[in-house]
């Protein structure tokens, strides 16, 4: 049986590729703008753990950069279409136990070993945007972002130490609980707050900035012989998106 989100997954990855090639083998007709838009964005995360081994998770300094492609779906240039491409690196620490080789393991709540992990992602955003004056006919636009996000999980580096010395230091292979397709595949949904400026006869490079929330339908987790076991990381990201379109 498949999950709701998994339905959810299944539906919108159609709806995807129809669009795409709909607008593919369609190009925008005479009136509709369309741009390409290329930004980068500092992430502040918010963790949350699945279990009862591990604890205390934090943040760490993270971002994104992206491109993508944008199409107006109307003559009056209020609401777009968008596809792209992202590279998201967000990272978290917590305290869990580590389980040296041939050693006996006991879940006793001490949790002296803290994990620090970057996780790297490529995701696939579809978007639809809404902008509350025309980008034809004003110099400025406002505008809701409403977008879902299919995320795969590239490989990741988890270092351990306790008392500031370290006992592993390598690459892992981090895997959603709930996978879509592959291990490595998820999806996520969004919404960005947003203002741009616009075309002009004299320039035809905009600006953007935008605050964009986003929200992954599945943990994620990595499993080795020196770790706890079933230890699921959930997380929501809060982006501050800066970039331009031409």
């Amino acid at each position: 049986m498949f999950t709701v989100p998994h339905r959810l997954n299944i539906l919108i990855t159609l709806l995807i590729c129809a669009s795409f090639v709909s607008f593919a083998g369609n190009p925008p007709s005479r009136g509709k703008e369309s741009f390409t838009r290329i930004g980068i964005a500092p992430v502040i995360n918010f963790y949350s753990l699945q279990t009862k081994h591990a604890i205390d998770p934090r943040s760490r300094m993270s971002f994104s950069a992206f491109v993508k492609k944008e199409w107006s779906m109307d003559r009056s240039n209020k609401t777009f279409f968008s596809v792209g491409l992202e590279y998201f690196i967000h990272g978290v620490n917590y305290r869990s136990y580590y389980f040296a080789q041939d050693t006996l393991q006991l879940y006793d709540t001490s949790f002296s070993y803290t994990y620090r992990s970057y996780i790297h992602e490529l995701q696939l955003p579809l978007q639809v945007k809404f902008a509350f004056n025309s980008t034809t006919n004003s110099l400025f636009s406002p505008y809701v972002t409403i977008g879902y996000h299919l995320r795969y999980l590239l490989s990741s580096v988890v270092k351990v130490e306790q008392d500031g010395n370290v006992v592993s230091n390598k690459a892992v292979d981090m895997k959603f609980k709930n996978p879509f397709l592959t291990s490595r595949m998820n999806s996520a949904v969004g919404i960005a707050i947003g203002f741009q400026s616009n075309r002009t006869r004299t320039n035809g490079t905009t600006f953007f900035v935008e605050a964009a929330y986003k929200y992954g339908f599945s943990p994620y987790f990595f499993k080795e012989s020196y770790s706890a076991s079933s230890v699921y990381i959930n997380s929501m990201h809060l982006g501050l998106n800066i970039g331009i379109g031409f």
